[in-house]
């Protein structure tokens, strides 16, 4: 599917075969704005046991996207506005505003959090930024080389950087998904990352029940030989043939 002239989507999301619901939550859109557009798509992944962590990431997504949709309409009214790496930091503190607000009206709730993965760029320039918190990917692929452009905000990331664990020995402890940071937990700490978009980039944001069942080196075959939906629909599928341990989303951004 093409979002404009020069960007193609695809997205894909399923429960898998464990959990009952799917607690992760997506949304690509194109906003107008003065001679252009303006891009989001972005993945959250929820948590917090019973349906705390969907009503977690769907507040993010949507928080995310009115933040997005405020900035085009300031834009495209001519109006006086903030630079884009500042539209992005708003929308992840509108996030976290809104998720502790929601639990504070329904303690029921308590720690309920998510991830949050997520680019905002301008077209046709192609400059944007993403916002990342917790264990959620983006990567980049680019002239036949994948590149993570994140890093997992998780116990077991942290320990390999510090080099008191090897990337094997991360991927079998048993406290793999214990994040360091989220939305929803006090004073998170979100990173804000430039990129410039090129043509035949393609951007691809993942949960993490695609990348620890599916590893990104699989990827790259698929990303030269297959259409982008094909790929996305490759990969959730042989996610779930193996386990489907989580629920998988993916949302892949092609530059024509």
């Amino acid at each position: 599917m093409f979002l404009t002239d020069r960007l193609e989507i695809a997205t894909a999301s399923n429960v898998g075969r464990v959990r009952r619901n799917n607690e992760d939550f997506h949304r690509t859109a194109v906003y107008p704005i003065p001679n252009g557009h303006l891009l989001m798509a972005a993945v959250a992944d929820g948590m917090g046991g019973a349906e705390a962590g969907e009503v977690a990431s769907k507040i993010a997504i949507e928080s995310l996207s009115e933040a997005v949709r405020v900035y085009s309409e300031h834009l495209s009214n001519y109006r006086r506005a903030v630079a884009l790496d500042r539209v992005v930091h708003k929308a992840f503190t509108l996030a976290q505003r809104r998720i502790l607000n929601h639990v504070a009206r329904n303690p029921e709730l308590k720690g309920m959090g998510t991830t949050l993965t997520a680019l905002v760029a301008m077209e046709p320039s192609l400059k944007g930024f993403i916002g990342h918190i917790g264990d959620s990917r983006a990567y980049r692929y680019r002239q036949g080389e994948l590149r993570m452009l994140t890093r997992d905000h998780s116990w077991v990331a942290q320990q390999v950087r510090m080099g008191r664990m090897t990337h094997y020995e991360a991927e079998e402890h048993p406290w793999r998904n214990l994040l360091t940071q989220a939305l929803g937990v006090e004073n998170p700490e979100f990173e804000i990352i430039p990129t410039q978009m090129q043509k035949g980039d393609v951007y691809i944001f993942t949960s993490d029940g695609l990348y620890n069942l599916v590893p990104p080196e699989e990827w790259v075959a698929d990303l030269d030989q297959k259409d982008l939906q094909s790929a996305v629909d490759y990969w959730t599928a042989q996610a779930v043939q193996r386990g489907g341990t989580d629920n998988i989303t993916v949302v892949a951004v092609r530059v024509k």
